[in-house]
């Protein structure tokens, strides 16, 4: 098992928390060491189902305010998908973007350097500033589009 796991983001944390004069707990650490453990897109019940393998005492409240801290601090990214909120890791990650299956849920990450010249290209011809962007792709992932195409009704 991977002991060191996060720990430039466990420093960035707790100074974080001492520069806004809040409080560095156990549950705290126990949400980050959990949230930095996962390699999934989380959202708050899916982070607090994974934290109360470990403490059972840390209630919803507790995960969706730390993520939020998290967020804050700039270890976070909160990404909307199809009206759920989800968390990623965000410290030191290169730019990517989502391909969203509509059916699943299930979110694939992917980085294009033509894509990211295109719309710098663009927006130069323009004359447009990029501050950021989120490519947010939907669709069907490989699984659901075969199903879908199996069942009778989809035939049509």
């Amino acid at each position: 098992m991977k002991t060191d796991v996060g720990r430039e983001e466990k420093e960035v944390f707790a100074a974080y928390l001492v520069k806004n004069h809040l409080k560095r707990s156990e549950q705290r650490e126990v949400i980050l060491d959990t949230f930095l453990r996962s390699e999934r897109h989380l959202s708050v019940d899916d982070l607090l189902q994974l934290v109360q393998k470990r403490r059972p005492d840390i209630g919803r409240t507790t995960v969706y305010r730390t993520l939020k801290l998290l967020q804050s601090a700039g270890l976070a990214q909160e990404l909307v998908l199809q009206g759920q909120t989800r968390f990623e890791r965000e410290y030191k990650r290169q730019h990517h973007d989502h391909f969203i299956c509509k059916s699943c849920g299930e979110i694939f990450e992917f980085s294009s350097a033509e894509i990211e010249r295109i719309q710098d290209e663009i927006a130069a011809d323009i004359g447009f500033v990029i501050d950021g962007h989120r490519h947010q792709i939907f669709g069907y992932c490989r699984d659901c589009a075969a199903d879908a195409k199996a069942r009778p009704e989809a035939r049509r």
